[in-house]
């Protein structure tokens, strides 16, 4: 071996090795924010359950009767509640995905009705509040599905409060409808005109955190492309379309009990 070979090979190895080293310290530092997140994640779970708890005793009268003026207010902070804690579960699925990678879903037969119903818990007053028409069509004759039934509605949530955020004009639609192989969960509403290309981009995982030109949050939550990846290890998928004008629909498919046999 030549002077110069040698040379390069030793270059290529210590390359190598700094590498390795370097993968292994990012693993450290990402399972050292995975532990912290997940300590912090599990601290924020106490005081959102206790103020849960101290508005539903309120809403069910167990301390007397609530003042008529205050009921709107309290079932406002109910859904606010409910959506707190469903941000705070989508940071923990995050934190397992991308950090730990061990994020383990439940499976469970559900009824589409069963979804729906825990989803409006904290968004249909929400749309009262914000002035918006809010429409539920659902077919008869749905199957059942197949799905984590804490993260099905929560998807179902999250897509609701993406459509409430970004209509511009109009109803919010909700359409539950037997699909191929199984149920759809079709939000429609008119939104902003995108250009070609950003409806699949706001389905990157990282989307929400791109660096923007503006001050425009271009996500809820932490987007769609997290409800999508949730949907997917429940069985199901997420579909984001957009029509020149704006007119935009977040399809959220789950496979029927059938289908997954």
């Amino acid at each position: 071996m030549t002077l110069a070979a040698a040379f390069l090979a030793g270059a290529l190895a210590g390359a190598a090795v700094a590498g390795l080293a370097a993968r292994a310290a990012y693993e450290r530092k990402a399972a050292l924010f995975g532990r912290l997140f997940s300590f912090a994640m599990h601290e924020l779970n106490t005081p959102i359950t206790a103020v849960n708890m101290t508005v539903l005793n309120l809403l069910s009268e167990v301390f007397g009767e609530l003042p008529a003026p205050l009921k709107p207010w309290i079932e406002m902070t109910r859904e606010q509640v409910g959506r707190l804690n469903g941000l705070v579960g989508e940071v923990r699925d995050f934190v397992h995905m991308e950090l730990h990678q061990d994020l383990r879903v439940n499976t469970a037969e559900l009824t589409a009705q069963e979804i729906l119903d825990e989803a409006l818990v904290s968004i249909r007053r929400a749309m009262e509040q914000a002035g918006v028409e809010f429409r539920v069509e659902t077919a008869e004759g749905l199957p059942v599905v197949h799905a984590d039934p804490d993260r099905a509605a929560r998807c179902l949530s999250s897509v609701l409060f993406h459509a409430r955020k970004f209509r511009t004009a109009g109803p919010i639609e909700l359409k539950v409808a037997k699909a191929r192989h199984g149920v759809s969960f079709a939000v429609s509403y008119q939104g902003p005109r995108l250009a070609p290309g950003d409806a699949e981009a706001s389905l990157d995982l990282y989307y929400p955190a791109r660096l923007r030109k503006d001050q425009v949050l271009g996500a809820t939550g932490l987007g769609l492309g997290l409800i999508r990846e949730v949907a997917r290890l429940i069985g199901g998928d997420l579909e984001f379309r957009v029509e020149e004008d704006g007119r935009a629909t977040v399809t959220l498919h789950y496979s029927s009990a059938e289908a997954k046999a």
